[in-house]
């Protein structure tokens, strides 16, 4: 389990910006990941993701809050049990090959059967047939997927991901899905967590998706998890403020998806039927009902375009 309370990062504020005195990279993240839990992590440009990301891996500490990862501090996680990670620039040493950056790594870990963990990785990732090749001559793409390799070499618990889609085409975007999908199915106490700017793919692979901006979590958006009900679009026409009301009562959570229209969840088609019954029923005119939730890169959106609320300082 990964545990932020009220995590707070200050830096001094370099010289071109000395009048502000210090900067607040993250102002008060709290957040929880639970086991099993695939967590995608979005947010504009400076909005905190690389500083949460080095908190995360040990390399920094808050200034003040609380982070624990399996119970205890970062740095003691990566000591006792490591973290699989794939940075969002790769470096490499260039004259190192492919197999040994990969035995590096294995000797550094002090794998068990590290010659059969690092053929398995490299058939996994298609990089078997460049063995050989020195680091410098790889394609930016089979870079990435090196980078990859290396982060999945391990049996970890937990996968740090930062742009893993980078420089992959459509086509080993498609097989990365499914390379990650079956990391997390061989334990299920593994979390994977997934700093992307791909919503359309990031939606496709993660259970939560947490959205911050300003150093702080503005929402974390449920995208799917066991027994959760179907998404749908109700229009109504011409609403009054008691069919507006009703949407609310009857749909909690129900979110604004345009003019007179909402996405809503029912656990099932009777349910659906009962609760547009009960909506029709105050006087409401449906226009339109059809499956279907808001896209993430929508939901992300309308977060991000809502008023902040002013943390205390």
């Amino acid at each position: 389990m990964i545990e932020l309370s009220e995590v707070v990062k200050e830096y001094r504020a370099p010289p071109w910006r000395a009048a502000e005195g210090r900067v607040r990279a993250l102002d008060g993240i709290s957040l929880r990941v639970e086991p099993g839990t695939a967590l995608g992590i979005v947010g504009p440009n400076g909005a905190g993701k690389s500083t949460l990301i080095r908190i995360l891996l040990g390399y920094l500490r808050p200034s003040s809050g609380t982070v624990r990862i399996g119970g205890v501090a970062p740095r003691a996680y990566v000591e006792r049990h490591g973290i699989g990670y794939v940075p969002e620039s790769v470096a490499i040493p260039p004259r190192w090959t492919t197999r040994g950056t990969l035995e590096g790594f294995a000797a550094l870990g002090d794998l068990p059967d590290a010659g059969a963990r690092v053929d398995a990785t490299l058939e996994l990732l298609g990089l078997t047939a460049l063995a050989r090749r020195r680091v410098g001559a790889l394609s930016k793409g089979n870079l990435q997927k090196l980078s990859l390799a290396q982060a999945l070499l391990a049996p970890r618990r937990l996968l740090l991901l930062d742009e893993p889609l980078n420089a992959l085409d459509p086509v080993w975007v498609a097989r990365l899905r499914g390379v990650l999908a079956d990391w997390r199915a061989a334990d299920p106490e593994r979390i994977m967590l997934v700093v992307s700017h791909n919503l359309n793919e990031l939606e496709r692979a993660v259970d939560r998706v947490a959205v911050i901006a300003g150093g702080r979590v503005r929402a974390v958006l449920e995208l799917r998890g066991a027994g959760q009900a179907e998404a749908y679009r109700v229009a109504l026409d011409a609403p009054d403020a008691a069919a507006r009301a009703g949407v609310v009562e009857l749909f909690p959570g129900a979110e604004a998806a345009g003019p007179d229209e909402w996405v809503v969840r029912a656990p099932g088609a009777a349910e659906l039927s009962r609760r547009v019954g009960a909506l029709l029923g105050r006087g409401a005119r449906l226009r339109s009902l059809v499956p279907g939730g808001l896209r993430l890169e929508e939901r992300v959106a309308r977060v991000l375009a809502e008023p902040e609320a002013e943390a205390p300082r």
